[in-house]
């Protein structure tokens, strides 16, 4: 148990009388017992904006499982540090973003009104999604545009591509770049040989729910070095997380901060699991499983194309009781973490392969479709078509127009357009929608 917790626990049954909020009192006829320890802050229980005492020592055993120089906890999720970290790296001037970063790195950048390019992932027939960043790509577009000072990176991404952010920070620093890694999805990587390392670039963020053992909405993220200035970031935060923020969450953090300090070996049996769960699905039939070198193998993605959709293969699974992370017309992505078991990983193989052996044909390439073949032409600022007077266009009348709004699938909440950006054919057929908002000319 963590100091935190601890103190929250003596503090819920010492008898003192709550004659402040929140104003359910920890009242248990009124809210679930947990509730019992949700406080706001009082004497003894520190800042979250101001961290000098328990939400310090969090934030520093955190910095030290993944060797980092400082990191800041957050309660808005990821959301909120990548907002953060962007307006902290706006001061330093242009920036450079993967084309298939989520939505909030895009609302970030509307909110900075910033310039910025676009660089885009590698890509390849067989798969339907985004593959990694090239370092020599970053390097020929950082020497070619000398006022971009900040990369902004997704890895691993949504499918578990991960890429050499090793070696694009050194690129990028020989530059005098900055470099920010959205590892949202790689909360676990650097717990265990059997994973990818954990970035070290100059920001890193986090998710720790995603694949850890904290509550929703929890999040960190980690410095190394100042080349972002790091009480910046400090500054945007206060601005974008509550503040009120949630005593249980925070709870949550210190759990999972605490647990990976005291427990070693403590991914073990998911990695062992894991591993027999991805030979298993190594034998299907029909359906493949995607594995690709350095991905990180915690994401069970499971490509169709050619054999059966995505979408209704998840079905059949929803149908068996077995709840998938995400599904798309060519793949399926499930999701593992700390809580898996081998039982549960072991019956979601069973089931699946029992499925598999359903069906017929093989995994065919994908060719085009799956992905936009278009570059991003922004006709105007993000923060002016936000703002613009629109209108609905039919999808058929909507090319060469101009954006209203983003526009994406979610999950994983990547944009197929953006606000202000040219509307291109490929863009609107991937989207499949039948109208579009664009700006009034």
């Amino acid at each position: 148990m963590s100091n935190l917790e601890d103190r929250l626990r003596e503090y819920s049954q010492s008898g003192v009388t709550p004659m402040h909020m929140p104003g359910h009192k920890r009242n248990t006829d009124l809210v679930p017992s947990y509730l019992s320890e949700d406080i706001t802050e009082i004497s003894g229980f520190d800042n979250l904006h101001d961290p000098r005492g328990l939400i310090k020592d969090i934030g520093t055993d955190a910095a030290g499982i993944w060797n980092a120089d400082a990191a800041l906890l957050s309660v808005n999720g990821a959301t909120a540090l990548i907002l953060s970290a962007i307006m902290a790296a706006d001061a330093r001037g242009k920036i450079l973003i993967a084309s298939n970063c989520h939505i909030s790195v895009w609302h970030a950048l509307e909110l900075t009104d910033n310039e910025f390019a676009v660089i885009n992932p590698q890509t390849d027939p067989k798969y339907p999604f985004c593959l990694q960043i090239d370092p020599s790509k970053v390097d020929e577009m950082l020497a070619a545009d000398t006022d971009i000072k900040t990369v902004v990176i997704t890895s691993p991404t949504y499918e578990g591509v991960a890429s050499d952010i090793e070696a694009i920070t050194s690129v990028a620093h020989t530059h005098g770049t900055a470099v920010i890694v959205d590892e949202a999805h790689g909360a676990h990587l650097g717990l265990d040989p059997y994973f990818p390392s954990s970035s070290h670039a100059d920001v890193v963020i986090k998710s720790i729910h995603k694949t850890l053992h904290a509550p929703t909405q929890t999040a960190l993220l980690l410095t190394y070095g100042s080349m972002i200035e790091p009480e910046l970031i400090r500054h945007y935060m206060d601005i974008f997380e509550t503040s009120s923020p949630s005593y249980i969450l925070m709870e949550g953090i210190a759990r999972v901060v605490h647990d990976l300090k005291t427990t070693p070996g403590i991914t073990s049996a998911w990695v062992t699991a894991l591993k027999e769960c991805r030979g298993e699905l190594n034998n299907m039939q029909h359906l493949k499983l995607f594995s690709f070198p350095g991905a990180d193998p915690s994401k069970i993605t499971v490509l169709t194309e050619g054999v059966i959709n995505g979408n209704t293969l998840a079905e059949m699974l929803r149908n068996r009781k077995i709840e998938v992370e995400a599904s798309f017309d060519t793949h399926l992505i499930a999701m593992t973490g700390i809580g898996d078991t081998g039982e549960s990983l072991t019956h979601f193989a069973k089931v699946l392969k029992e499925i598999d052996a359903e069906l017929t044909g093989t995994v065919t390439e994908y060719n085009a479709g799956s992905l936009p073949s278009s570059p991003l032409e922004l006709a105007m600022p993000i923060k002016d078509a936000v703002r613009a007077a629109s209108t609905l266009t039919k999808a058929e009348e909507a090319e060469g127009k101009i954006s209203a709004s983003y526009c994406f699938k979610y999950p994983p909440g990547i944009p197929v357009l953006i606000p202000g950006q040219r509307i291109t054919a490929d863009r609107l057929r991937l989207l499949g929608i039948s109208e579009v908002k664009t700006v009034c000319c």
